[in-house]
């Protein structure tokens, strides 16, 4: 009356295959998906400096914020500074033996380009969570303080973005604009750099997500 059932007996090298199987697709699919993720977050950091661009077109910044942690950062944003005479400069996450001076010098042109009494430099900061943190704080101290450009590399700045608007407590009446050095991910450096911010990112933002002040 009833149909028999009909049982499919495995082997125990065909089941191993199948479960290799379906651990490599999903390894696959991970894989991918972090590839992806890797592309969403340079492109977003390169329409970010586009956007930087066109904002600040005939109004410069008023203060130059600098995360330091790798190479060409403090450079890239004494050029903004040429370009904006009267932005403050603040560097943040600087080595406790580097000076302003130590910091300019190497620099080419008069004094890297930058007025040394607009320059601030902060020692304590020692990851980009603090380095947001001295941010504010040197906002807060200069009151004068409208519109600010936050310069660190391209893979960087998504998170640097999401900590300042964490960070933010109402502060609408200030605007943030974010510009990276472009990184060169024909370098395998680069490219681990590149793909270890993708899981920081995903670990900050989760973090956000259930932080207090």
């Amino acid at each position: 009356m009833f149909p028999r059932r009909r049982y499919i007996f495995e082997t125990r090298g065909t089941r191993l295959r199948r479960r290799l199987a379906g651990a490599g697709l999903a390894a696959l699919s991970l894989l991918g998906a972090h590839a992806v993720a890797c592309l969403v977050l340079v492109g977003m950091a390169r329409r970010e400096a586009a956007a930087a661009e066109a904002g600040l077109w005939g109004r410069g910044p008023d203060l130059i914020a600098v995360f330091t942690g790798d190479r060409g950062r403090i450079p890239l944003a004494v050029r903004m500074a040429a370009r904006h005479p009267g932005a403050r400069v603040f560097i943040t996450g600087v080595f406790s033996e580097n000076s302003v001076d130590t910091l300019l010098d190497p620099i080419p042109g008069p004094a890297g380009g930058v007025d040394k009494d607009l320059l601030a430099i902060d020692h304590l900061a020692g990851n980009t969570f603090e380095n947001a943190l001295a941010t504010w704080r040197h906002i807060r101290e200069n009151r004068g303080v409208r519109r600010v450009l936050v310069v660190s590399h391209d893979y960087h700045i998504m998170r640097i973005k999401v900590l300042m608007g964490a960070l933010r407590r109402g502060d609408r009446d200030l605007e943030f604009f974010y510009t990276g050095v472009p990184a060169d991910y024909r370098s395998p450096r680069n490219v681990r750099i590149l793909s270890k911010e993708v899981l920081k990112f995903a670990r900050t933002y989760l973090f956000l997500l259930s932080w207090e002040e």
